[in-house]
């Protein structure tokens, strides 16, 4: 789909990724160059898929080419991803490098100008990630020319891999990608994709090479664009009660539903005082269920649900609560009780004048 790449003042540093690996086996479809048919008045790939039209319903490429270089088939985009999150260990700064490095590799072209199929001149064309990957060299320089949904497949294939949650989104004549990084402090918009956990996906928008990440192109701000989600299409958890005492066991239920696969396994983890405890989650139909025992007020616990799926995703929702917190407030703190001690004095001193008049 064409969306001009926006050009800004300034020259973007060449990145050193000299690490990557270089060489790599044969890529996912079993061939490269890719090999395509023309029948039923389309080009379709090995998968079945057609790459010269989107909608998914006749088979079109989105968002069905964004898993072919996912799970079984997956090669050297998702190998990329791989290196950045064994060499970035920090989440913001890997989300950061990850763009940069598909802006630096990557240049827009149209697929009118770049894509010829028989000697004929292809209006609209997707590359998977894989195929793209294998389009830049980094030894000689060379980059890969594609348009919106080319570099929003190789860059949610290399997201996924470095263990982020990804969503494809597509307004209308574009495709961008969302990964999931509420901590994020600099993004100009956070989104909640009705997901269960609220406002904490931030846009990735690589067709400009000095667009920085979190940021939402204006014409998208009013949110009406489709969601395609590749790792968990739901993740929420859920505490009862929501408000613990300190006689009360935490039952905790995750709702977890893959978006492709399915979920294979849930664990929970939890720290109580620097001592870390993990048990397996008991699945209950698209949810899975633990329980934390009961604490003593004022205790601390800081948890979290991980989960994978069969295509190997891999998410994780984080929570914390204190033991004898009412609604946010821990009614047994020195500071609530001396302010309610104080609102009793004043109720008791407005009665009394209230009888003298």
């Amino acid at each position: 789909m064409n969306w001009q790449r926006s050009l800004t003042v300034g020259v973007i540093a060449a990145l050193a990724f000299s690490s990557l690996i270089s060489v790599y086996a044969i890529p996912s479809g079993g061939m490269f160059p890719p090999r395509f048919t023309f029948h039923n008045e389309g080009w379709y790939d090995t998968w079945g898929y057609r790459r010269d039209y989107y909608l998914a319903s006749d088979n079109g490429f989105l968002p069905n080419v964004a898993y072919e270089s996912l799970g079984p088939d997956r090669e050297k985009a998702y190998g990329i991803g791989e290196w950045f999150k064994a060499n970035y260990p920090q989440k913001t700064q890997r989300a950061e490098a990850i763009l940069a490095y598909v802006q630096r590799w990557t240049d827009y072209g149209y697929d009118s100008d770049n894509v010829y199929m028989n000697g004929e001149s292809q209006p609209e064309w997707a590359w998977n990630a894989d195929e793209s990957a294998h389009m830049f060299n980094e030894n000689t320089g060379e980059v890969a020319i594609g348009d919106c949904e080319d570099m929003a497949f190789l860059c949610s294939t290399i997201y996924l891999a470095a263990g982020f949650d990804v969503t494809l989104v597509s307004p209308e004549s574009h495709v961008a990608l969302m990964i999931w990084l509420p901590e994020y402090d600099d993004a100009n918009q956070y989104w909640d994709l009705d997901d269960g956990r609220g406002k904490g996906w931030i846009w990735v928008e690589a067709t400009g090479e000095d667009n920085p990440l979190g940021w939402t192109p204006p014409d998208f701000t009013d949110g009406n664009f489709e969601v395609y989600p590749l790792g968990f299409s739901r993740f929420n958890v859920e505490l009862s009660p929501q408000y613990p005492q300190a006689e009360d066991d935490v039952e905790v239920v995750a709702s977890i539903v893959s978006a492709r696969g399915t979920v294979s396994k849930a664990y929970l983890s939890y720290s109580i005082g620097g001592t870390n405890k993990a048990v397996q989650m008991t699945p209950s139909g698209s949810n899975f269920e633990a329980v934390i025992p009961a604490q003593s007020d004022g205790t601390t616990i800081a948890g979290a649900v991980n989960a994978t799926d069969t295509y190997g995703f891999t998410s994780e929702y984080s929570f914390e609560y204190v033991v004898g917190q009412q609604g946010g407030f821990d009614l047994s703190s020195p500071l609530i009780e001396t302010v309610l001690g104080f609102l009793v004095i004043l109720v008791v001193v407005f009665l009394l004048r209230g009888k003298k008049t």
